[in-house]
């Protein structure tokens, strides 16, 4: 039956916008992670410039913050880049002798009898170099682009971390805004509760990296490698990169532990994957769980749909994502039927 009272302009207005948000949603996902993980870390920067706003105005104590906080990261790094870029002079120096080292032992090593030139054409493989080679510069023309982006969307973080940081006040009145007068003082507590718990994602997520980093350097001083301390700085770094960043860390560590031979690479690759198992279901979810009050099997809830549906930012911020739907269910459901429970 047709209900006037329904199908007023506001309700078909409101339908229409509902159902163009859910069309363009997957569209947009991304940069709906880039606002939500640049609203993280303000949370974690906010406690700073309060303290700060004792003794200036909010602009200035953001300001300071932020420079504070780009100081520090460039500070962590600039040891890594000096440190790296020897290494990877050293090894560009040497890399012709090694080359020549596995072309010759490639050349003279013998499978059932036969060496290599014999079973494999080396003619067709010169032959096919040319698209291999243009194979390579297409590969590297996606890297240097992706390279870009990356810079591009850091900037924009920074950036929008920033505003939100200074004009906190009006961005928190404006979103008040929405709601009646009645339930201003609810919304506000309701946000209030998500600023803090996802605030203390980042605290909890830079603990878990420096587990990952003294773990994976003990595990490296265990069996010899050389700088093992930085080694470990790295892993812990990238560990924040979901399957990329260690895959990336154990590549680095091979290259530098090479000499030590295939017995040892075999068990630095094991207590590399013991560490990663260690952190991903030990580490992660007790810190996470701790710290934002949420429970470890929430934790693996929200890490494994954030990476069904929300790719690589989801991931990285699975467990404050997880905080933010806890306190929303627990505020606008379970406390309210708990308390006309109890009434």
């Amino acid at each position: 039956m047709f209900n006037k009272r329904f199908w007023t302009s506001k309700n078909i207005i409101f339908i229409i916008l509902v159902i163009s948000l859910l069309l363009i949603l997957p569209k947009i996902i991304g940069i709906l992670m880039l606002f939500f993980g640049s609203y993280v870390l303000a949370c974690a920067l906010n406690p700073f410039v309060t303290k700060l706003m004792n003794r200036m105005s909010r602009p200035l104590a953001s300001s300071i913050v932020m420079f504070s906080s780009i100081l520090a990261i460039i500070a962590l790094f600039i040891p890594i880049f000096f440190v790296a870029f020897k290494e990877i002079k050293t090894f560009m120096v040497t890399l012709p002798d090694k080359i020549t080292g596995v072309t010759n032992f490639l050349m003279n090593v013998n499978i059932n009898g036969h060496k290599i030139p014999d079973i494999v054409d080396i003619d067709a493989i010169l032959n096919n170099s040319s698209s291999v080679a243009q194979g390579v510069v297409n590969h590297s023309l996606t890297i240097t682009a992706g390279i870009v982006q990356a810079i591009v969307i850091l900037i924009a973080l920074t950036m929008i971390v920033y505003y939100i940081l200074i004009d906190k006040v009006y961005l928190k009145e404006k979103f008040l805004e929405f709601f009646p007068p009645d339930l201003k003082d609810k919304a506000e507590g309701i946000l209030t509760t998500i600023s803090n718990k996802v605030g203390k994602y980042v605290r909890a997520q830079i603990l878990s990296m420096a587990a990952v980093g003294i773990m994976v350097s003990i595990v490296l001083v265990m069996f010899g490698v050389e700088y093992s301390t930085l080694l470990g700085l790295i892993s812990g770094i990238l560990d924040i990169i979901p399957l990329l960043g260690p895959s990336i860390a154990l590549g680095v560590i091979l290259l530098v532990a090479y000499p030590l031979g295939i017995g040892k690479l075999v068990l630095i690759i094991i207590g590399f994957l013991i560490v990663q198992q260690i952190s991903n279901y030990v580490v992660r979810p007790l810190l996470f769980g701790k710290m934002m009050s949420l429970h470890p099997l929430m934790i693996f809830l929200a890490l494994f749909l954030a990476q069904q549906f929300l790719g690589f930012w989801g991931v990285i911020l699975s467990p404050a994502i997880a905080a933010t739907i806890c306190v929303l269910i627990d505020e606008l459901y379970l406390r309210p039927i708990n308390l006309k429970g109890k009434e």
